[in-house]
């Protein structure tokens, strides 16, 4: 199978089409001399160029007087990079899919796929390269980010009460309070992996995570 990047779809009576796009440039428009003639008259003679720079694709409208668009927004003169599985829309009336075998396909940006791993930027969490759905509560990612900060070290109730109840005098927090939360946090993470246990009590001492070794 050739892993040149193709365009795909239906014409204007439903019949499939494809294009393979194996030029450097290539024109689409009513224009029989384009390289994807598309005759139909919402269509300019001149309507939209793909231009291929290394292995990447970008579309520029030529001015078209029905547009270009890609994804539902609009593309203009100037290029816009093309991604594979992009819907792009001609002159409102001829819709194709383009792919590229050569795209890196994206994927989740996890840092760690085996035991915990906190995307700070985002306040979610991933357990075994799953993600933890729906998000943990404040509570519950504050804590699981306190124990994270230092994998292997045991967090003391008080540590605890101080990072989580930042605000409230350590004496208003209950032991219930406490205790309730860490079996809550540990419950959601078994419902994303209940195969693990990374979140473990050491009785008379605190609360704890270990990372299993790289």
């Amino acid at each position: 199978m050739s892993s040149a990047a193709r365009l795909t779809g239906s014409d204007v009576e439903g019949r499939p089409v494809e294009f393979r796009l194996t030029e450097d440039k290539t024109l689409l428009g009513r224009d029989p001399s384009a390289l994807i003639s598309l005759p139909v008259l919402p269509i300019s003679r001149r309507h939209a160029l793909i231009t291929r720079r290394d292995s990447y694709y970008y579309l520029c409208d030529l001015g078209s007087l029905n547009g270009t668009y890609v994804n539902g927004l609009p593309v203009s003169e100037t290029p816009v990079r093309l991604k594979d599985g992009d819907e792009i829309v001609v002159g409102g009336v001829v819709a194709l899919r383009f792919s590229n075998p050569s795209d890196t396909v994206q994927m989740p940006r996890v840092g760690r796929l085996q035991g915990i791993w906190i995307d700070e930027a985002s306040r979610t969490v991933w357990i075994d390269a799953h993600p933890v759905e729906p998000p943990l509560s404040p509570a519950q990612f504050t804590l699981l980010q306190l124990l994270y900060s230092s994998a292997g070290q045991v967090f003391s109730r008080e540590q605890i009460v101080a990072a989580v109840w930042a605000d409230t005098p350590p004496t208003a927090v209950s032991h219930e309070a406490v205790e309730g939360l860490i079996k809550r946090l540990r419950s959601r993470l078994r419902e994303t992996q209940p195969n693990a246990d990374y979140v473990q009590v050491v009785r008379g001492h605190g609360l704890r995570l270990i990372q299993p070794e790289p």
